[in-house]
């Protein structure tokens, strides 16, 4: 059939019934089509699943990978950079110190065969010399052996100098260090005077320069593109914090050790410096192109041969347009179109044209019809109570508050934070409680989920999940399962991020993160890990009792029980334990040792072993009250008086920080030892936050949270405090009991709850500092309302742990403190009359 004569039958076609064998021919072809769509949609998804996998890959080698590698680059080059700055300026300093230790004039005045080696003549020629060096704001000339402490005076030598000029007379190393007095950063230069470098040294020369140009050289950093933070670093201690610029939280931190000194320079990148160092993907988007096209070809190529594998001969009985068009014509008879209904209204080379097709092509919603999609599940809110994120943790009831679902929850939001903030691992460790396991189980599920790693260290106090966080070198975060003090119902979660505990904002922020499903997404890995040895050897090597002590420890049932009896017997004690069997029903008494009748059972256990001492730890063993022999609870703000007495004899001028909670002597027994007393707001995470601003070597609550950054790490550990509180009584020759009665004590009251709703507990104190007559008194408002008078003082604020207001008085004298307790009870009724409390007695 000529070409004519195809068209010509197309055209007849078009308006002429179809014969039964022209039917059965359209369907076989509306077959195959079936069939080639259905081997085309399979093979369609096989390639979108493998170019969905290639190119994540490609993504992760060509662009992830290489952003990871500019930014890490980008960050070791700015890290370097300004620790080469500093570095130039020691260089320069050091040449110019080194050229002075030189000097002949300075070496013979120390010499003990020269007439002229006279005090006055050493006096004068520091005038002389100090004129003379840049930026020097004092010069001593020392002979061997003759430093002494001199606390006093405008330029100190403390035992930290005293070091530095014996080590220099021994001729060691001895690089410059930054020392702050009266606000003021100075470096200290310490070297040898001597006649012959072969020959003992005759003396020293200290030099005090002004630390000023060197901080501006720090400061000099482009504080848009990170976090510089310049730190002192001796071996053995924990870095000493001198400035601070910018902030960041793009990605991971790297330091680098300022040469010729103690210094080292750590950074952090920021968003910013994150976006200059992105890569683009364009190499990435050519070579995807060419995959997903060439995916397509052979798509289709074999989409063509399986169709001819899966029809098989059917193929070959397929008849062409011509025969179809002859036997159309040929066959079709009256009774085959009254009999027929079908006629042929399209095109016939377009048959295999049918409904599936439109699928493929996207004409189902060109025709207006509507594909359907998988909306994400929405979360409740109701489901994620907004009273349980608290200033400083997670905290609820069991069941109808906590839940493992909000555990879950609560692990995607700290592992994608934790992400966020440039960590890859988090350590995960619980107490004793009941339903803590279960818990930390789907706490675990949620971190895993995000893409984190996990490091679960099991079953310990806080003070070790925090330990972990410095001790191990891949992760500085973790959370702890524990309600700590509260009772058995209660669980609730501690979050630490980079050795930071988050506290106000940074706890609701989780909550905002859940509510948002602002979730990464991945696989993490889970890996077992002991912390308990390692602790128990850190403070063994840090603490040494000159005598034998016996102690009652009481643990109360909770899991301080399982490593502060182990502690105390390697430290040399003679160990009583009491309660120290693991119980998360605590059976014997709640785990708050700063409720009185909580401590009847160890005080009588003390008399009755005639022990030296007891202490009782809360329920994950941040915390601790300590009772004597004769039976006086020696309340945590006492106790801070002993330390602080302790850490200022060696650091006089140091920081003491203590809550509103705390005594008003406290204040006067750390002025008295030359220290600064700084009260700050009631929390272990706003106090840590205020030791790291301040650099306070030790503060510590009313509530028994002992902070000690002397020779620690500045994180509340009960334990440690023990173990530090045993030092200092081994060291004197007196009874407990002698030691604390030389502290001054006034009236006071223990902590007195008032049960009040948790939604309604903040906004009655705020109306109380609104409208509240405190007379006279001096208000200080940083955390509820402290309100001191001449005679004493009193304070009500919003508990952070429990559904409360928490009250405290102290007064010189019986009648004082009644009074001031009438003034704040009056005051309350009129904010709330169906207040009920005694304000003599706990709750």
């Amino acid at each position: 059939m000529n070409p004519q004569d195809l068209l010509k039958a197309k055209a007849e076609a078009s308006t002429t019934p179809l014969s039964r064998s022209a039917q059965r021919a359209l369907d076989a072809a509306k077959h195959k089509a079936a069939v080639q769509q259905k081997i085309l949609l399979i093979l369609l998804g096989i390639a979108l699943v493998i170019n969905a996998i290639v190119g994540y890959l490609l993504y992760q080698k060509l662009v992830v990978q290489q952003q990871q590698v500019n930014l890490h680059n980008l960050t070791q080059e700015k890290v370097d950079e300004r620790s080469s700055a500093l570095a130039s300026y020691f260089k320069q300093q050091t040449q110019l110190i080194d050229k002075l230790a030189t000097e002949s004039e300075l070496i013979a005045s120390l010499d003990t065969n020269n007439p002229d080696n006279t005090a006055e003549m050493r006096a004068q020629l520091e005038k002389k010399w100090l004129r003379t060096t840049q930026s020097a704001l004092n010069l001593r000339l020392l002979p061997l052996g003759s430093a002494q402490l001199d606390r006093n005076a405008e330029f100190p030598i403390r035992y930290a100098e005293l070091d530095l000029i014996k080590r220099a007379e021994e001729r060691q190393s001895t690089l410059p260090e930054l020392v702050e007095i009266n606000d003021r950063w100075m470096l200290n230069w310490v070297r040898p005077l001597a006649s012959d470098e072969k020959k003992p040294p005759l003396g020293t020369v200290m030099v005090t320069i002004d630390a000023a140009e060197l901080i501006n050289i720090f400061n000099s950093a482009e504080q848009s593109l990170g976090e510089f933070i310049l730190l002192q670093q001796f071996t053995g201690s924990p870095p000493q914090t001198v400035k601070k610029l910018g902030a960041g939280t793009a990605g991971n931190s790297m330091q680098s050790n300022v040469s010729g000194s103690h210094l080292v320079v750590k950074f952090t990148p920021s968003e910013q410096l994150l976006l200059i160092a992105e890569e683009l993907p364009a190499l990435w988007l050519s070579i995807i192109s060419l995959i997903v096209a060439g995916s397509l070809a052979l798509v289709w190529f074999l989409s063509k041969i399986l169709v001819r594998i899966e029809l098989g001969e059917k193929d070959n009985a397929t008849p062409s347009v011509a025969d179809v068009v002859k036997t159309s014509k040929e066959s079709v008879s009256a009774e085959d179109a009254m009999t027929n209904p079908l006629f042929q209204k399209q095109d016939i080379l377009d048959i295999a044209m049918i409904d599936e097709d439109e699928n493929i092509l996207g004409l189902q919603q060109a025709s207006g019809k509507k594909s359907s999609a998988t909306a994400r599940n929405k979360i409740n809110e109701a489901d994620v109570p907004a009273e349980i994120f608290r200033s400083y943790d997670i905290r609820g009831l069991v069941g109808s508050q906590v839940t493992p679902e909000l555990a879950q929850l609560i692990g995607q939001a700290v592992g994608s934070e934790a992400i966020d903030q440039g960590e890859q691992a988090i350590v995960v460790a619980r107490d004793g409680r009941t339903h803590s396991e279960s818990l930390t189980q789907a706490l675990i599920r949620g971190i895993l989920r995000s893409g984190c790693n996990v490091i679960n260290i099991g079953v310990v106090p806080t003070p070790l999940m925090y330990f972990s966080t410095f001790h191990f070198e891949d992760t500085s975060s973790g959370v702890m399962v524990t309600a700590s003090h509260n009772p058995k119902e209660y669980n609730g979660f501690k979050v630490v991020m980079n050795n930071r505990a988050l506290a106000d904002d940074a706890v609701i922020d989780l909550r905002s993160r859940i509510v948002g499903q602002r979730f990464h997404q991945g696989l993490g890995e889970e890996t077992p890990r002991s912390i308990i040895p390692d602790y128990i050897d850190r403070i063994f090597s840090d603490v040494a009792l000159a005598g034998n002590v016996s102690i009652v420890v009481d643990a109360g049932n909770a899991v301080t029980g399982i490593v502060a009896p182990q502690l105390f017997e390697e430290l040399g004690c003679d160990v009583i334990p009491l309660f120290c069997d693991l119980d998360g029903e605590f059976p014997n008494h709640d785990p708050d040792p700063t409720v009185e009748k909580n401590l009847h059972a160890l005080i009588a256990k003390v008399q009755e072993s005639n022990a030296d001492i007891g202490v009782a730890f809360d329920g994950d063993g941040d915390r601790l009250v300590v009772v004597t022999p004769k039976g006086d609870i020696i309340w945590p703000d006492r106790l801070l008086m002993l330390f602080a007495k302790d850490v200022l004899s060696r650091n006089p001028g140091a920081d003491v920080l203590f809550d509103v909670k705390c005594s008003r002597q406290l204040n006067q027994v750390i002025s008295s030892y030359g220290g600064r007393p700084i009260m700050w707001k009631t929390g272990h995470s706003p106090m840590k936050a205020k030791m790291e601003e301040t650099q306070a070597l030790i503060g510590g609550e009313y509530s028994g949270h002992i902070f000690i950054k002397d020779r620690w790490y500045g994180f509340d550990d009960g334990i440690y405090a023990m173990a530090r509180l045993l030092e200092i009584i081994t060291l004197r020759d007196q009874k407990i009991d002698d030691i604390f009665a030389a502290f001054p004590q006034l009236y006071s009251t223990p902590e007195i709850k008032i049960a009040i709703p948790d939604l309604d507990k903040f906004g009655l104190i705020n109306k109380l500092s609104e409208t509240g007559d405190f007379a006279n008194g001096t208000i200080t408002a940083i955390d509820g309302l402290r309100v001191d008078y001449t005679k004493g003082w009193g304070l009500v604020r919003a508990s952070n742990t429990s559904p409360a207001l928490t009250l405290r008085f102290e007064a010189e004298s019986h009648e004082s403190l009644e009074k001031i307790q009438q003034i704040f009870k009056r005051e309350l009724l009129k904010v709330d009359n169906r207040l009920t409390f005694n304000l003599n007695s706990q709750d």
